[in-house]
């Protein structure tokens, strides 16, 4: 029984001196555990202001989430930030996020009165594409030229567009010029990765009364029977036409009163201004086919009377 006793009494004496020398924050000989944010050299604290721009206009995102140590401050409209009374510190995360940038990590050290950050945030970029129409006839329109940020692009023979690597920002402006159509220019908001956009063109003239106005034209130079209106029966001809191979037409090519190619209009109306005194065309029965202002076809009656220079008969 005394034995059991002696033991005992070491068992606590063991567990006493146990409690005594484990380390606490509220005994007079233990040691404090340090705080991970604070700076080990010393204690106070200090200011982190900063500006937030892009990188690419240099112009300051206002509204930008920045984080520090657990606190969140928004930039104002001038991209600044500024966190008072923070710790001093060593290395800690500073994150900011913003709307239509990429995210942003920065290590930062807090070891004096005041810190100054400035921060250039990549703004996200996407592809923005479309379509060039006729407003008219709702057909697509190749060779019109779309601009967008200094950016220059000539449309397809689909009407198609498209340009790659474009920032995200709050407004773009598009612009599209071509010599048959009024100028368009449209804004928009660029917030995704792909966006497509549909314009269509006013043009400059109708284009029933342009193509009416092309015959009559035509037909007054023709009936002039002037050599010197050759050059400008030439102008009416662009240097990609060749004759269609329609029967109808194939006709006229071996008449000698059509044209085959652009290379031959000289010399065809060279003939004919030779070989009749008078020309008269009659156009009848017109059926267009508009694709856009520069591309038509028009199928018609055509009536020709004539007199022949050798015989003055009309024919």
């Amino acid at each position: 029984m005394q034995v059991f006793i002696i033991i005992k009494r070491i068992l606590i004496i063991i567990l006493i001196l146990s409690v005594h020398c484990g380390c606490g924050t509220d005994g007079d000989d233990g040691v404090e555990t340090p705080n991970p944010l604070v700076h080990s050299g010393g204690s106070g604290t200090g200011v982190v202001s900063g500006t937030v721009t892009d990188r690419n206009t240099d112009k300051p995102v206002s509204g930008a989430l920045v984080e520090f140590m657990g606190i969140e401050v928004r930039t104002d409209a001038n991209g600044v930030f500024n966190f008072e009374n923070i710790p001093l510190t060593d290395s800690q995360e500073l994150t900011i996020h913003a709307n239509h940038y990429e995210p942003y990590t920065q290590a930062v050290s807090l070891n004096t009165d005041e810190l100054k950050i400035a921060v250039k945030l990549n703004p996200l970029i996407g592809t923005v594409s479309g379509t060039v129409r006729d407003g008219i006839t709702k057909q697509p329109i190749p060779g019109s030229i779309v601009s967008l940020l200094g950016l220059e692009v000539e449309t397809e023979v689909d009407g198609g567009f498209t340009f790659f690597d474009i920032p995200y920002i709050e407004t773009h402006q598009i612009t599209v010029q071509d010599p048959d159509y009024h100028t368009f220019t449209q804004d928009f908001i660029l917030d995704k990765q792909r966006l497509t956009l549909q314009i269509g063109l006013t043009p400059l003239n109708d284009h029933v009364e342009e193509l009416n106005a092309f015959l009559e034209n035509l037909s007054d130079l023709i009936e002039s029977v002037d050599f010197e209106n050759i050059p400008k029966l030439e102008a009416l001809f662009s240097e990609t036409y060749v004759a269609s191979d329609d029967p109808v037409t194939t006709f006229g090519v071996v008449s000698g009163v059509v044209p085959p190619n652009y290379e031959s209009v000289i010399p065809t109306f060279n003939n004919i201004f030779n070989e009749y005194s008078e020309v008269h065309f009659v156009f009848r029965d017109r059926e267009m086919d508009i694709t856009h202002a520069r591309k038509a076809s028009i199928e018609l009656f055509l009536e020709v009377d004539s007199v022949k220079v050798v015989d003055n008969n009309p024919r």
